[in-house]
């Protein structure tokens, strides 16, 4: 089974270098620019692993906010958060939200896909466990 993966980024280029890296790899690949159009993802269908820019367009709310959502739906979706404005606070602020992996840009392609081949193990072994305890 393909693993899916949403990638939220404001930014056209980055969104689709993720998500053409993604590709590569047989993952399937859901996008969104900004909050609103990743909100309506993540209700339509919640995926297997998200990539999330820490700063989206100009509204209120950003990938943290965003993280948060996702968290108050299940704890089993690990995140990725990414960030060309990256400091230590915000990263520890993105953890401590629920973060599985925070990730500065420019990132290594090879780092990326460690993080999402991670999340994704992390994922299965999670929902595989919750299966054999309704058993």
């Amino acid at each position: 089974m393909k693993n899916e993966i949403l990638v939220v980024d404001d930014n056209f280029d980055i969104r689709n270098l993720i998500s053409n890296i993604l590709n590569d790899k047989n993952f399937i690949v859901r996008e969104a620019a900004n909050f609103d159009q990743a909100s309506f993802e993540i209700d339509k269908q919640l995926p297997d692993v998200a990539v999330i820019d820490v700063k989206l367009d100009k509204g209120d709310k950003d990938g943290i906010d965003l993280l948060k959502k996702i968290k108050k739906i299940t704890d089993l979706v690990p995140v990725i958060m990414i960030s060309g404005h990256a400091n230590i606070e915000m990263a520890i602020k993105s953890l401590k939200s629920g973060a599985f992996e925070f990730i500065q840009k420019p990132f290594d392609q090879e780092r990326l896909l460690n993080f999402v081949n991670r999340a994704v193990e992390n994922f299965s072994l999670i929902t595989e466990n919750k299966k054999l305890q309704t058993q």
